[in-house]
């Protein structure tokens, strides 16, 4: 039995922030094998992210979002694709 793009993009995020277990790690790739939206959603969640980090380097502030502020961007993406 397979997840929902709903239950990807959570592991999505959570699998970023290194709280993903070895079985939810299983079922991200086998719907990620599947799914070319989840597929590209990860790739521009995995850019998003790395834009961030690289800002926050050369600023020399670190930034973090919040979970709303994830979920405003989430939400965002999802009505857009």
């Amino acid at each position: 039995m397979g997840i929902t793009c709903k239950t990807a993009v959570d592991y999505i995020s959570k699998k970023e922030e290194g709280k993903l277990t070895f079985i939810q790690q299983y079922h991200l790739w086998r719907h990620l094998s599947i799914c070319y939206l989840c597929k590209r959603f990860k790739i521009q969640n995995k850019l998003m992210i790395n834009s961030f980090k690289h800002h926050a380097q050369s600023s020399a502030i670190e930034q973090h979002l919040n979970l709303e502020e994830k979920q405003v961007i989430i939400k965002t993406l999802k009505e857009h694709y």
